[in-house]
């Protein structure tokens, strides 16, 4: 049994080559209204946020992104909101333009956290995001008493095509080794004219021969498993936007003197 001392500094060691692939777990993205710098034709604008507002979402564990979304249909994602005068937010009403997406105002902490559960990129607000049927829709975030628009965000929906399942930090290695502590990624997969576009679903659970697994700190689509020394293969369970897919990965042990990847100096 591992110390919970080791244990954290694996988890460090972990983050750190994980930071490598992916520049910022969160990304921004500013609004129409901000990239534009005008009022998007048909709304009445709030000059309570004249430049507009930006627009947070987590990202790939291995993808840096300059986009929100797409979101998978039967999915949800987590998108925060800032004023980019740095003033505070007004309140405000969250809303969809159109039938393919469903926007309801965020009642818990948004994204990664401190062990405290201090929120480790603090936001204005946020709001959940829930993709209904394949299309494309605004995130509307307007006055609550004017109903004047502050910004909006078009994202897409998109159904979810296929799961790949594979070793976090070597994308390419087929097998987990016995006896270490492995991060396991999870791609979801929209095939979009034969091109296969990566989706969201921050609802999605994980389980490892049958443990559920918990998402690692950063990350909303990387878990962290312990691989026996015994285990052959690892059975991988992944619920995701009201399915179930099933992958397995088979288990090697380490060359003689070689260390776990996440204890790597």
């Amino acid at each position: 049994m591992r110390s919970k001392t080791h244990r954290a500094r694996a988890l460090a060691l972990s983050v750190a080559l994980l930071s490598v692939l992916c520049l910022a777990c969160l990304g921004e993205v500013d609004g129409e209204r901000a990239t534009t710098g005008e009022c998007p034709a048909g709304e009445t604008c709030s000059e309570a946020t004249p430049d507009g507002l930006t627009f947070v979402g987590r990202m790939f564990f291995d993808e840096p992104m300059l986009r929100l979304g797409p979101v998978l249909v039967g999915g949800t994602l987590d998108i925060g909101l800032r004023t980019r005068e740095g003033a505070p937010l007004p309140d405000y009403v969250a809303t969809s333009t159109g039938p393919a997406l469903t926007v309801r105002e965020g009642d818990s902490t948004f994204g990664p956290t401190t062990e405290e559960g201090d929120p480790l990129y603090p936001v204005e607000g946020y709001v959940t995001v829930r993709a209904n049927r394949p299309g494309v829709s605004h995130v509307r975030i307007s006055d609550a008493t004017s109903g004047e628009l502050f910004d909006r965000l078009e994202i897409e929906a998109v159904e979810l095509d296929s799961v790949a399942v594979v070793v976090a930090q070597e994308p390419e290695r087929e097998a987990l080794y016995a006896g270490c502590e492995e991060m396991i990624g999870v791609r979801l997969l929209a095939d979009q004219s034969d091109v296969p576009v990566r989706g969201f679903d921050e609802g999605m659970t994980v389980s490892a021969n049958g443990h559920p697994l918990v998402e690692e700190p950063l990350f909303w689509d990387c878990v962290v498993y312990d691989v026996g020394a015994d285990e052959s293969e690892v059975e991988v369970e992944v619920q995701v936007a009201g399915r179930t897919f099933r992958s397995t990965l088979p288990v090697v042990s380490l060359e003689a003197g070689a260390s776990c990847p996440e204890r790597a100096d």
